[in-house]
């Protein structure tokens, strides 16, 4: 990895702190020469209309800085701490369908409940007793055909584990 790719959000910060304090000094400026033609005489069209382009550029080029930065730091965070939650992951996916550019933050998928996540919440919600055995079962099968696992019978392994298939080999052989 390059310096810059490594040092992206520190350089990104500085861009979006120093165009947002030019953005308020050209403001200001602009207002002092706007009070100072009003006073004097002269073209407040030509020193309103030069300021103002002045401040919404500037102030553009600051949201398009701050916004890079929002994204560099999203996308190297791990949201090791996040929990994963469904309704979140389900309303961010909407929210990156509608912003297409929100996609490459991955965030949705980031928030997405694992299977493994959501096993875990079905056999601790289970041994809670909030579950009785018969829908701890019918939940964990409907995970189970939700993502292509399949349980395993009793007769092979003594119990009903959980297997995962090989994916590969399935695609492989409807090929």
């Amino acid at each position: 990895m390059t310096w810059l790719a490594e040092n992206r959000h520190w350089l990104l910060f500085a861009a979006t702190v120093l165009s947002g304090l030019s953005t308020a000094g050209v403001a200001v400026v602009g207002v002092l020469a706007t009070a100072s033609v009003l006073v004097t005489g002269g073209s407040l069209v030509l020193t309103v209309g030069a300021f103002l382009l002045a401040t919404l550029l500037l102030g553009g080029l600051t949201l398009v800085f701050g916004a890079g930065l929002l994204s560099t730091l999203a996308s190297r965070a791990s949201l090791p701490s996040v929990p994963r939650n469904r309704r979140v992951a389900n309303a961010l996916h909407g929210l990156e369908a509608a912003v297409p550019p929100l996609r490459r933050l991955g965030l949705a998928d980031r928030l997405e409940p694992t299977v493994e996540d959501r096993r875990a919440r079905l056999t601790e919600r289970y041994v809670d007793g909030e579950l009785s055995e018969r829908e701890f079962e019918a939940r964990l099968d409907a995970l189970l055909d939700e993502t292509g696992e399949s349980r395993v019978p009793d007769s092979e392994l003594g119990t009903n584990a959980p297997a995962a298939p090989d994916r590969e080999i399935e695609r492989e052989r409807e090929r």
